[in-house]
């Protein structure tokens, strides 16, 4: 969450530069792919074409991250799966949610509904993937403490 906070907290042209950074990277790396350098006419198409998407997948990739961490965190209360689910996916939209409203308040930001929706989608994948490796792991655990006393 500090994170999270730390990245809605830069202004808009910081913002642009994180993302162009990661643009930066994928021509790079098709660059060399093609083994040709791109021209600027080029470059520039490609950052318009990606910059968006960039974006918005790093909502989902740092909320994914979130889910992950809030349900392990949420799996320590030995209460049922569908509260653990229900309570980390309400964390963490609550969350996002408060993230938009903060940057609200940032210079060259705005708070939209539509990160506070792949927010809450990344942090959903995140959780459910969690939950899928802990009720495997929990199977495998009693399947194999079965297998003890077999014979």
């Amino acid at each position: 969450m500090t994170i999270i906070f730390i990245f809605s907290n830069q202004k808009s042209d910081e913002s642009t530069k994180e993302s162009s950074r990661v643009i930066d990277f994928i021509i790079t790396i098709t660059e060399k792919i093609n083994n040709k350098k791109m021209d600027e006419i080029k470059r520039k198409e490609i950052y318009e074409y990606l910059s968006y998407p960039v974006r918005k997948a790093a909502h989902v990739t740092i909320y994914l991250i979130l889910g992950i961490i809030t349900c392990n965190v949420v799996l320590l209360y030995k209460i049922n799966i569908k509260e653990i689910i229900i309570i980390s996916v309400l964390i963490c939209a609550l969350y996002a949610t408060s993230d938009e409203i903060h940057q609200i308040f940032i210079s060259g930001r705005s708070g939209q509904l539509i990160d506070v929706v792949l927010d809450t989608c990344g942090s959903t994948l995140g959780i459910l993937f969690t939950y899928t490796i802990y009720s495997k792991n929990r199977k495998n655990c009693k399947n194999k403490s079965l297998n003890k006393f077999a014979i």
